[in-house]
C-alpha cells in the first residue's frame, strides 16, 4: 500500500477525531522518512523524526514510536497517554483508545501481535508475546497477557476471555 493510500485511509478512519487524525498523518510521514521508497531518496529522516516526536509524544501525549508496525485505517480515540511498544504489529482498522498500554512485560521481552479489525478501551493494557485475533474486542480496564481468539472479549483484571458470540444467522441457532 502506498503512503498516499495508508494516510487516506488513517484520515478516514478518524474522521471527526482531528487528534488522531495528526498523531497518524504524522507517524506515516516520520515512518516513510525511515525507509527508502521505490528506492528514491529518503526524506531528511532526523528531523521529521525530531518533529514527530515533539509535537506527537510531547505535545499530545501518544507515543507510538516511528518503527512501529502500523495497518492502515487505525482509529485514536481521544489520544493522550497512549503508549505502544516499537516492537508490536497492529493490524488494518484497528481502534485504540485513551491511556492504553501495549507492550512487553519484561525489557526486551517480545510484544503482541494485534490483528485486523480489533477494539481496544480506554485504559486497557496487553503485553506480552501475545496475540490478539481479528476482530476481538478489549474491555476498558482489561489486562490481556495471554492469547484472544478471533472474535472474543477480553475483560477485567486479569483479563478472562469471552468466546466469540455465535450469529443469529449461524446453524446453530437453528435447531
Amino acid at each position: 500500500m502506498t503512503l498516499v493510500n495508508e494516510l487516506r485511509r488513517d484520515i478516514d478512519a478518524n474522521r471527526g477525531q482531528l487528534k488522531g487524525q495528526v498523531v497518524m498523518v504524522l507517524f506515516r510521514i516520520a515512518s516513510a522518512a525511515r525507509r527508502p521508497v521505490d528506492r528514491r531518496p529518503r526524506l531528511p529522516a532526523v528531523p521529521v523524526g525530531i518533529l514527530y516526536r515533539l509535537v506527537v509524544e510531547w505535545i499530545l501525549g501518544v507515543e507510538i514510536p516511528w518503527r512501529t508496525q502500523l495497518g492502515a485505517g487505525v482509529r485514536i480515540y481521544h489520544g493522550v497517554g497512549i503508549v505502544i511498544n516499537d516492537r508490536t504489529v497492529i493490524g488494518n482498522n484497528v481502534a485504540i483508545r485513551q491511556n492504553v498500554t501495549i507492550g512487553n512485560k519484561h525489557e526486551d521481552g517480545p510484544c503482541p501481535i494485534i490483528e485486523d479489525d480489533v477494539e481496544i478501551g480506554a485504559n486497557a493494557v496487553v503485553v506480552g508475546g501475545i496475540r490478539v485475533g481479528r476482530g476481538a474486542r478489549i474491555a476498558a480496564g482489561a489486562l490481556v497477557t495471554r492469547d484472544v481468539p478471533a472474535g472474543a472479549m477480553a475483560i477485567g483484571n486479569p483479563a478472562t476471555i469471552k468466546p466469540a458470540r455465535v450469529s443469529a444467522d449461524s446453524p446453530e441457532d437453528h435447531q
